[in-house]
């Protein structure tokens, strides 16, 4: 259907042809009348599909080409309607996922990255991410806007009128001819553009990143956008000015480091694909793809020459076969000093080497799908997943980094702690789960769980300080402070566990002597046990309330039921050893060394 959509879409508004005339002709020629089919027009104007001089006598209305996009019109729409209100299509533009606090801290809009990922059939989709990163005021927009009016074109592949007319502004992602920062943060094209493949269709989507190197902006804060932006992406391109300098490799090898540790920790394979993309590149004639070849391998071999090499990270990544360089001219003063990025201002080497970069790259989209660690294909909802995941981790420090190898072990040690303190999570939710049992509850005293919760804490800790990389000024801090934490989720539950305790034993002082011995002393009987099995709850619990309350109900119980008998009986039971619950807590507390058999030991 999609490529049927493309046989009948007009080149000039984009929509399916039936609604061509009424839409675009009288734009394209003012005055023109709607129920006219043989306009007389100037020798200025081109067919939009093949560029050729058009003449009124050549628009002749082509009765199958209009059946047909009404056929599509409606195919499309049914289509759209199954998939829900998140397939709908809309017009797309630019949207920010990442932006920065006061703090300069990573903020990610949830909403945001959930329409470009999981609505719009992209849920259930493999995905391509084609990501800009690198220093600031080189072009990055400007290429990503290239990239989209290709995308806007997948139909015209062959002869480059996909780059628009000559005087057509260049449109899209904000960007300027300046030196003051325009991108800020992450932004993405909030609409997917859908590209064939083996195995069906990707959805491809384009990621914009600020750039790195700003005065203006601290050098952690900087890679950690750009760490998120290669996390997030498939097909990564390094953006750099002139050749790759010592500090575009010292930065890719930050890039690297925390993207690594990340991505491990959430299953995201950091660097898929990367192309090296060098602009206004002027040592030497040879441009493009086999220039960049050349270049790469010069830089390898500076980078292999000093022992130890400067940057390992760096070296590996462009050491592999899905590394490449591209080599691309000065675009032209115009460009580059405030033109609106129009055909005609651009030199005509810089416009050759641009369309063939473009078009190569948008060509082989669809074999660079997201994948996990595993090389496992991700969807659009998966990758969504692990991005919200990955998101509160690259916000959660703050430290002033002083070099890429104290920001990787920052944010190992980080995820160490964090998987700490979901497993006491569970932990406690097990416990929890399970104490709502009578039974079960009564198997553990209060003082045992406690010990339980002190012994998981221990182990937790022990295997933070092993896991955890060194060096990190922070580490003792950051165990203490764990410490704190799981003391203090152990007590708010060892309080409500003491209460639900208590109930039951409670319970157990009432019901015991009420109904288990009933059959046996009779309804005088039923008093005494009550109270007697209340009373010895109370010794072995050492709380006088919870005594008072199961040996009086059991009491009360005897003399509604019994009598004067049970009443009288149970009533002397309950004074006697309430005296003997008061007895022993009062010696634990004198702290004689005694066993405290009473909080270990299991009642049931």
């Amino acid at each position: 259907m999609e490529q049927l959509r493309e046989d009948v879409t007009c080149s000039i508004c984009w929509d399916v042809l039936s609604p061509f005339l009424h839409r675009v002709l009288p734009q394209l020629l003012p005055g023109l009348p709607l129920d006219s089919l043989e306009p007389d027009l100037s020798p200025g104007h081109r067919c939009p599909e093949c560029r050729a001089p058009c003449s009124g006598d050549r628009m002749i209305p082509d009765t199958r080409i209009k059946n047909r996009a009404e056929k599509t019109t409606k195919s499309l729409q049914e289509e759209t309607e199954s998939q829900g209100p998140g397939a709908q299509r809309e017009p797309g533009r630019p949207v920010q996922l990442v932006h920065l606090d006061e703090e300069e801290n990573l903020i990610l809009d949830e909403e945001a990255l959930s329409r470009c990922l999981e609505q719009g059939g992209v849920g259930d989709a493999p995905v391509c991410l084609v990501s800009i990163i690198g220093e600031q005021r080189w072009g990055k927009s400007f290429l990503l806007n290239c990239l989209l009016r290709r995308l806007q074109s997948l139909q015209d592949a062959r002869d480059g009128s996909w780059m628009g007319r000559e005087d057509e502004p260049l449109e899209g992602f904000e960007w300027r001819a300046d030196e003051e920062r325009v991108t800020n943060g992450v932004w993405a094209w909030s609409q997917p553009f859908w590209v064939p493949a083996k195995s069906g269709k990707v959805a491809v989507l384009l990621v914009d990143t600020e750039g790195s190197m700003d005065i203006e902006r601290n050098k952690e804060t900087s890679i950690k956008l750009s760490a998120f932006s290669m996390l997030l992406s498939s097909y990564q391109i390094l953006n750099t000015g002139c050749r790759v300098k010592d500090p575009d490799l010292e930065y890719l090898e930050m890039f690297v480091q925390v993207a690594e540790v990340v991505g491990e920790a959430y299953g995201l394979e950091p660097i898929q694909h990367l192309d090296l993309l060098v602009r206004d590149w002027s040592s030497s004639r040879v441009l493009g793809a086999q220039g960049g070849e050349q270049h790469l391998r010069h830089v390898r071999q500076k980078l292999e020459a000093r022992s130890p090499c400067k940057h390992p990270k760096a070296l590996e990544v462009l050491k592999r076969r899905s590394s490449r360089c591209y080599l691309m001219p000065f675009p032209g003063e115009r460009i580059a000093m405030g033109s609106e990025g129009r055909l005609r201002d651009m030199r005509e080497k810089f416009r050759k080497s641009l369309r063939d970069y473009v078009t190569a790259l948008v060509s082989t989209a669809g074999q660079h799908v997201r994948r996990d660690r595993h090389w496992e294909v991700l969807t659009g909802t998966q990758l969504a997943a692990k991005i919200k995941n990955l998101s509160d981790v690259m916000k959660k420090h703050h430290s002033g980094f002083s070099s890429p190898c104290q920001m990787a072990i920052t944010f190992h040690n980080q995820r160490v702690l964090d998987r700490a303190r979901a497993d006491h999570a569970v932990f406690l939710k097990e416990k929890d789960g399970g104490s709502r049992n009578m039974v079960a509850c009564l198997k553990v005293r209060p003082g045992k769980m406690a010990e339980l919760f002190a012994e998981r804490r221990g182990q937790l800790l022990g295997r933070c300080r092993t896991d955890m990389r060194e060096p990190a000024p922070e580490k003792e801090a950051q165990l203490t402070g764990l410490e704190e934490e799981l003391m203090w989720e152990a007590e708010t539950f060892l309080q409500s566990y003491g209460k639900r305790f208590k109930k039951f034993v409670t319970a157990v002082g009432v019901g015991a002597g009420a109904v288990a011995l009933a059959t046996v002393g009779g309804v005088a009987g039923a008093g005494i046990a009550a109270a007697a099995m209340g009373a010895e709850a109370a010794v072995a619990l050492s709380v006088s309330g919870a005594a008072g309350i199961g040996v009086g109900a059991g009491a009360v119980a005897g003399g509604c039921v019994g009598g004067g008998v049970g009443m009288g009986v149970g009533g002397k039971i309950t004074q006697k050893d309430k005296k003997r619950a008061k007895a022993a807590a009062g010696q634990r507390e004198e702290g004689d060394g005694t066993v405290e058999v009473s909080d270990t030991a299991p009642l049931l």
